[in-house]
């Protein structure tokens, strides 16, 4: 969500039972990954990277809830080190009309940016994103602007119902460029086995972690700059429960790859 986003393993191909498995939909969940140094890339800036990423997303009475958050040690190619720490989070209505946002990112222990607001959109006529922090901001969002989680779960449908190529422009809040264009392709789905846990035994959310999954890979094009090259590009495999598995991060510069080590279902409440 370069933001840091977004995020999918071991896979076999799947038959003619497919018209049979279960339709996919976005589940409630916890998933946290390893992130490390991706292997074989022709040049990068970067000799090592250790680091996490935590994906979350909750549902509640009034809509769903999403929190992430990126961090990770790096050591360049001359030896300097540095840190990165990004954390966001959101509230999205239902009816994906209106979206409250945080985004903070940090520099070792250093805050570097921060944006608050909150942001409405009209599928027909646009909208309008106000910010609190940097204070007294508008971005005016053009018609068809969806919010993360909506675009997730279109994604998701775009998959069940063999979509291969699906855009939308998204807006995130993260700063006062925030609307970003997403291209997405799919490819044919795959099933995959559940997740192990450290001892042999299954994690929690078993079911959300194996089964039928899709390849996918994301374009994001940032708006603003109207350029013709992506910004960042995201690939995973997507299940049906909408985990991400294999997801593989590509700044440009160099790519990191985020490994799932660990998925909890949440429980939707009793509303």
């Amino acid at each position: 969500m370069a933001r840091a986003r977004i995020a999918s393993a071991v896979a076999l191909m799947l038959g003619m039972a497919i018209s049979s498995v279960a339709e996919a939909a976005l589940e409630p969940h916890r998933a946290a990954y390893r992130l490390t140094l991706a292997a074989k890339q022709q040049a990068t800036p970067l000799s090592d990277v250790r680091g996490g990423l935590v994906i979350e997303w909750e549902r509640a009475c009034d809509g769903w809830l999403s929190q992430q958050r990126l961090f990770f040690m790096a050591r360049s190619e001359e030896g300097d080190q540095f840190g990165q720490d990004v954390r966001y989070s959101s509230w999205e209505a239902s009816d994906g009309r209106r979206m409250r946002y945080s985004v903070r990112s940090f520099e070792g222990e250093v805050l570097q940016e921060e944006y608050r607001g909150e942001a409405r959109v009209d599928p027909g006529d646009g909208g309008i994103a106000t910010f609190s922090t940097p204070p007294d901001e508008e971005v005016a969002l053009p018609p068809g602007t969806i919010f993360p989680t909506d675009h997730m779960e279109r994604v998701l449908s775009a998959a069940d119902e063999g979509v291969q190529v699906i855009s939308h422009e998204v807006f995130d809040g993260w700063g006062l460029d925030a609307l970003t264009q997403i291209t997405s392709v799919i490819g044919p789905p795959r099933m995959l086995e559940p997740i192990a846990g450290e001892a042999g035994e299954q994690t929690d959310g078993e079911q959300a972690g194996g089964g039928r999954a899709w390849p996918v890979s994301m374009a994001y094009y940032n708006e603003a700059k109207g350029a013709d090259l992506p910004e960042f590009e995201a690939s995973f495999l997507l299940t049906q429960g909408g985990v991400l598995r294999d997801l593989m991060l590509d700044y440009g510069e160099f790519k990191l790859d985020a490994v799932l080590e660990r998925l909890e279902l949440l429980t939707p409440p009793d509303c």
